[in-house]
Formats: structure tokens, sequence, C-alpha cells
């Protein structure tokens, strides 16, 4: 809080004018004091707005160009001199002496008290901690309508842009970081973490260093590690920060010391909702609108994927659950004959799904669709069920993709079947003649029939390629502009180069 020269002199009250030193200065002004004493620094913080007659000096002389050097010294914001009683106009030592400075200096008529300057600026410095208190009251309310809807994530958020900071929350059941360039504060507030002594968590631990401030505020979680809620400002925190890193770290702690059982039920009645969400039941077109209970489902774009286990259900339900947890996520799953069904947000990705698989046995696998928008989530269900029966003996997670067709071994052995029959003749015919027709007819077909790209790939004229595919009509006793002949050929030669 703080007031400026500009604004001092606009009081039309105060009559004050501007007789010295830079007239548009940027000093801020943080308090009023008014003093006779000829070196009052040592009582001085810096940006106070000093008031005084001069009465500790007898003359015009250079001890007044000491005292201005050493006021300007001390940080003082501007000088106000009152005129009429030891001196009837401002000393012109002081006024040279400021302006070699750059200390501000206004004239206080004789009619006007100090204390009438000073309740001014003080008045303005309160009405400046009301607003600032004000603004605080209406941001704890919105960090307060986040964390109903948002959870951890939405708190730190609101923190972050309130404040213009960067916010971390980190411990052992969650972490998260806003805006998105600040994920090195989880790192810097994690090894201030590790230095603070097990046996004395205090409140709050600042660590400063030149143009940055890093407050940890712990966060008090039963049965929990240390966690911390960490807040990087460019200097020492505001009133106002402090408040509000208060009122976010009470936030945190109520959310995830959030009652089991009130998480199993919410649960439970997100279960329900994923049914009707799978089933087709709930978004019946694109232009339904989204159940409010289904938006922390989905990405802020409304993106999902979902994950089809196969595994014991319990298992499934509980490890979810517990990335959820460590997410401050709700838990979106239902159990199925084979194991369970998740709906993922669409930012989460095959890792996510390995973390969930490493606490399942090693007989589990999964299935995970594309993003999708959640209007589609039977689409995404469907991916990934087939995803998940494509899967092999020794695979954990399949993802739903034009390749996957390849990667089923049922797929494979009926691929490779034709491919003994066609494939293997045009080898054959290669090893007898020293030809390549096998390698020309992949590079026509991966080139959809393009003469010049598949010449070019293969560093051949085309009319020699053209020979060479007219021979493979021939031994195949195939027509290649059939788009169904080329897509089995081409399979038959993906699945004998997957063999080899």
């Amino acid at each position: 809080m703080s007031v400026q020269l500009s604004w001092l002199l606009r009081q039309r009250s105060l009559r004050l004018s501007h007789r010295g030193g830079p007239e548009r200065s940027a000093a801020p002004i943080t308090f009023a004091q008014a003093t006779e004493l000829t070196d009052p620094s040592p009582w001085l913080s810096g940006g106070e707005l000093i008031l005084t007659t001069g009465l500790g000096f007898d003359s015009d002389g250079p001890a007044l160009d000491t005292y201005v050097r050493t006021l300007a010294a001390a940080g003082v914001g501007c000088l106000g001199f009152g005129i009429g009683l030891s001196h009837s106009t401002i000393p012109t030592y002081i006024l040279d002496a400021a302006e070699d400075v750059g200390l501000p200096v206004v004239e206080v008529p004789y009619d006007i008290p100090f204390a009438a300057v000073i309740r001014a600026v003080m008045k303005r410095l309160s009405e400046q901690e009301y607003e600032r208190v004000v603004r605080a009251a209406a941001v704890q309310n919105r960090i307060t309508r986040a964390a109903l809807h948002g959870g951890v994530e939405a708190i730190v958020r609101e923190l972050a842009v309130a404040t213009s900071t960067s916010v971390a929350l980190i411990g052992t059941r969650t972490e998260s970081f806003h805006p998105m360039d600040a994920s090195d504060l989880v790192e810097q507030a994690a090894d201030i973490a590790r230095s603070i002594r097990p046996s004395s968590t205090p409140a709050t631990v600042s660590v400063s260093e030149p143009g940055r401030t890093v407050s940890l505020h712990s966060v008090p979680i039963t049965g929990s590690g240390p966690t911390f809620l960490a807040i990087r400002t460019a200097g020492p925190m505001t009133g106002v920060e402090q408040i509000l890193l208060g009122h976010a770290v009470s936030l945190v702690t109520l959310e995830l010391e959030k009652p089991a059982r009130l998480r199993a039920e919410q649960s439970r009645l997100n279960t329900l909702a994923l049914g009707l969400l799978l089933d087709g039941h709930l978004l019946s077109s694109v232009d339904s609108p989204l159940p409010s209970y289904l938006a922390d489902a989905a990405d802020d774009d409304s993106s999902i994927r979902v994950a089809v286990v196969r595994a014991p259900s319990e298992r499934i339900i509980e490890a979810f659950d517990a990335q959820c947890r460590l997410r401050s996520r709700p838990t979106f799953a239902r159990v199925t004959d084979s194991g369970g069904t998740l709906l993922l947000r669409g930012s989460d990705d095959a890792m996510f799904v390995a973390q969930l698989m490493d606490s399942l046995p090693r007989s589990a696998c999964a299935g995970l669709s594309s993003r999708r928008p959640i209007t589609e989530s039977p689409v995404a269900l469907r991916q990934a069920s087939l995803a998940c029966a494509a899967a092999g003996p020794s695979d954990r997670i399949v993802e739903f993709s034009g390749s996957m067709l390849l990667a089923s071994e049922p797929v494979q052995e009926s691929l490779r079947a034709m491919a003994a029959t066609t494939v293997a003749l045009l080898a054959d015919y290669d090893r007898d003649h020293n030809a390549d027709l096998v390698g020309s007819l992949r590079a026509f077909l991966e080139a959809n029939g393009h003469w010049e790209t598949a010449a070019t790939n293969l560093s051949v004229h085309r009319h020699t390629l053209r020979n060479r595919i007219t021979r493979c009509e021939e031994l195949l006793a195939v027509d290649l502009t059939s788009a169904r002949v080329r897509a089995e050929l081409l399979l038959s030669l993906l699945a004998v180069a997957a063999a080899a």
C-alpha cells in the first residue's frame, strides 16, 4: 500500500505545491511523519513523507544539503517543507540538493497543519487496505466455489490466478501446480521441504533470493506425510497473499480430509452415471447438454478416454480409486464380468494406465480407447473393448489404433495363411529370377497405387515398376485395381514382415 506524489498534489484541500526534485516521481509513499530532528535517519525505514519546518536549522547553509542527502540515503519518498514559521521560503540548499539526489520536495502552506497532511495520507493508505481486504474476500469466495467443483487442482489454479503468482501443492497424496510453466516450483518446494526437520514442521517457511521468494505453508493431513502449499512471489508475501494462502490451505485440508464414506458414496453415484453414459442414455445427441455431475470426468474440452481392464474387479476399482485420490479427482468406474471399465480424462495416457496396472496381477491387461468427446463415450467403450480383446499373453496395455489389428494373434495367423499362397509365391519367383516383386508390390500398395511415388521410393523407372506389378498380377491371378485385393495383399505383406 502506498500513495504517489501525483496523488498528494491532487488533494486540493492541502494546497501542496511541488518545489524541487522530480515532479513525476514513482517513489511510493508508505507513511507520513513530522519531525524537526536534523538527522531522523535512524528511525526511518524508507518510503516516508517527512514533514518539517526546518526549526533545527538556523539558516540556509550546507547543513541543509547534508540533511536532504541523508533523507535520500534513508529511502525517504518525499520531503514536505512547511513555510512561514522558521523559513519564509524553502531554502535554496534544500532545493539544489533535492534536484541532485532526485528527492521530491513539496511546499506546505503555513495555514495547513502537518496533522492534516498526515491524516490524508494515512486515510488513503487505510482505504487501500480496506480495498485489498474486500478484493481478498471476493477472491476467497471464488476459491471456495472452485473447491466445490474442481477440488485441489481448482484451488491451486484460482490462488495462482488471483495473486498472479506460481502455486504448487506437494505431498505424498497429491501434487498439483499452476500455471503450466511452474512445474519447476514443485522441485523447488520439495527441496525446501526436505530441509525441514520432521519433528518441527512450522506453519510457514520462506526462502528468499533476489527477485523471488518461495513460501511453504504446511497442510495438516491425517495419516499422511508432510504436505505443503507453496507460493512463489516476486518479493515477500503481502498481507492479502498471506490471507489467501491461509484460506487456500484450509480448503485443501478440507478437500483432502473428506471422509472415506463420503468419497465412497460419491463413487457409487458416479458408477451409476457412468453406466448410463456408456449405455448412451445420458447424451442422446451431440447437442445434448453435459450433466453437471459428469463435468469432472472430462477435460476442459470435454474429452475422455475409456479403459477396459481384465483383472479381478475389486483390485481394479481399488487401484483406480487410489490413482484418482492422488490427483484429487472423483472416480468413475464400474465392475464387469471380466474386470472393470474406467472413465478417464482425455489427457490421461498409457502412462497413467501403466501406474494403475503396477498394482494389479501380472496376468491383468487393459485396452485403452482413443481420445473422444464425452458425447462419444459408447464409441470409446467399443474401442477399449476391442483393444482389450486383442491383447496377447504378454501384453499389459493395448491402445486402440489401426495397427492394433496386426497385434492380434488370430488375425496374424489368418494373414500368414493367406500370405502362404500369395507372398510366398512372389518370394519364390524373386529367389529363382533374382527379382524384387515382393518389395515392388509393397511399395506400390503403401503408395496407394501412385506410380511416381512408389517408383521414386524404389529408385526405379515407373515403366520398370509397371512391368513388375503386371507380373505380380499374372502370378497371383488378381486384379490390383480392386481396393479389396490391394488391402488383403498389404495386410499379408505386413503380417509376413512382422513375423520376420
